[in-house]
């Protein structure tokens, strides 16, 4: 049995989860709660295999993983893609949509407890540097992998100078996501920092200087 703790600061949402998961045969519900500092000590007091978390800020998940080493940590997002990047930097294990159905979650918790990680296609694929599924791949000979379109927010807002906090402010995303964009535009512009990555983005025509 796999022991699950379920953070959701919405009292409706947190009820859903947890009718969710009591018709598992594999899991057992060791505490469920809104209170962010509550779960942090269900973890201490229950010792949870898997913390279901519905979209939990991302610093309190980056307190979490420090805390709790053994514990993996199951994060459920409104947009994968997105908001994923700065839960998996936190340290999630698993990123699911909000939107998850009872067996995606189910196979997301056996995934993590056994040591295995779970995200899109579409996140992992921007972890990589291959670009998004809707932007056609890099093929052989072409300069540099495509940006996706938050990429190129991003790169925009390098150019003008901003800083990641800042980015992150006029883009209306956290700072851990912006360092991911970053990072993932450095390597698709094969550039060694910020300012070599603008420069080369201003040569192929990317942003204007």
């Amino acid at each position: 049995m796999v022991a699950v703790a379920i953070y959701a600061a919405d009292g409706p949402r947190r009820g859903r989860l947890e009718h969710l998961l009591r018709k598992e045969t594999t899991t057992i519900i060791v505490g469920a709660s809104g209170d962010l500092p509550a779960v942090a000590r269900l973890i201490d007091k229950t010792h949870a295999d898997v913390v279901l978390a519905d979209s939990p800020p991302v610093d309190q998940l980056t307190e979490w993983r420090a805390r709790h080493n053994a514990t993996a940590f199951i994060v459920m997002v409104d947009d994968p893609s997105e908001d994923g990047l700065g839960a998996l930097y936190a340290g999630a294990d698993a990123i699911l949509p909000r939107s998850a159905d009872d067996r995606d979650i189910a196979a997301a918790i056996q995934a993590v407890k056994s040591g295995l990680a779970v995200m899109s296609r579409h996140l992992l694929e921007t972890l990589i540097g291959a670009g998004s599924p809707d932007v056609p791949r890099r093929n052989a000979g072409e300069a540099h992998a495509p940006l996706t379109p938050r990429e190129l927010e991003v790169l925009a807002s390098m150019a003008d100078g901003a800083s990641n906090k800042t980015i992150a402010r006029r883009l209306g995303i956290s700072f851990h996501t912006v360092k991911f964009h970053v990072a993932a535009i450095l390597v698709k512009l094969d550039a060694d920092s910020r300012t070599e990555a603008v420069a080369k983005a201003a040569h192929l025509g990317l942003v204007m200087l």
